[in-house]
């Protein structure tokens, strides 16, 4: 079981870490986002600075790509090339610090373009993903897509389909996000085609119409029903609870330990 940090909380990585310890979690997933971390994607001295802060917990780390300005898919090749830098030295980083795996998203196409780009932008992603994904490997790092929310623009990565057919393509896992997958259809029915890709789950809670992140407590999400679907592969993929208030950090993992033991 894990929590996931976010670039909005206003304690400092070494305080949000205090938090997890507190918890008695065992997983804490680094959101690269953070200032702090973004900093040790582009400096080899702040990049060591940050490992020896995590080498005084006894955590098992997960990295979480930057994904604020980041888009693999993009028309743009100039932008495309920099997402591409930024999210290789995120699963470089992974490697440093020996993380589980690594999570990325993989971008979207705006609304500003005419809707037939889409096979474009794909293709785009693939190629781009191919070759993260290839020096993952290298590096020895399970590198996962997640599955996008609803969003204004068109999203490559939300439904079933476009996860299936990104995954085989690139040779990686999936992360799959519970919460992110409510906006779109009901989460359940993501489990039968996407089990076998499964590696992490982000756990968070909302309403169905907008990405939330809200305590396992709110919400409408049926975790038992996602949990019993996904069977005895639950007890070997990590649990990261991903909500956006320490409050809801700490009453999900107080349900979870409760519906879980």
């Amino acid at each position: 079981m894990g929590i996931a940090d976010h670039p909005s909380f206003k304690k400092s990585l070494a305080e949000f870490l205090d938090f997890a310890s507190r918890l008695k979690v065992d997983l804490v997933e680094l959101k690269m986002d953070r200032l702090e971390l973004l900093k040790a994607l582009s400096s080899a001295e702040k990049a060591h600075q940050v490992k020896q802060l995590l080498d005084t917990y006894d955590f098992k780390y997960s990295v979480h790509a930057p994904s604020i300005n980041v888009n693999l898919a993009s028309l743009n090749p100039t932008i495309r090339k920099a997402s591409e830098k930024v999210v290789t030295n995120a699963v470089r980083f992974a490697a440093e610090i020996n993380a589980e795996f690594s999570i990325s998203h993989v971008g979207r196409l705006s609304k500003d373009y005419p809707k037939g780009f889409l096979e474009k932008a794909l293709k785009n992603a693939v190629e781009t993903l191919k070759r993260i994904n290839k020096t993952a490997n290298d590096l020895g790092i399970v590198f996962t897509l997640e599955n996008d929310h609803k969003a204004k623009d068109y999203i490559l990565a939300g439904y079933p389909e476009q996860l299936s057919f990104l995954i085989k393509n690139v040779g990686c896992k999936l992360t799959f996000d519970v919460g992110h997958a409510n906006t779109l259809k009901k989460p359940e029915e993501f489990i039968e085609p996407l089990k076998a890709f499964i590696a992490n789950l982000h756990l968070h809670n909302n309403n169905g119409k907008e990405d939330s992140h809200l305590s396992l407590r709110k919400g409408n999400i049926n975790f038992q029903e996602i949990f019993e679907r996904l069977g005895d592969s639950i007890t070997n993929t990590p649990l990261t609870v991903e909500c956006h208030s320490f409050k809801g950090l700490e009453e999900s993992v107080a349900l979870l330990r409760e519906k879980l033991g």
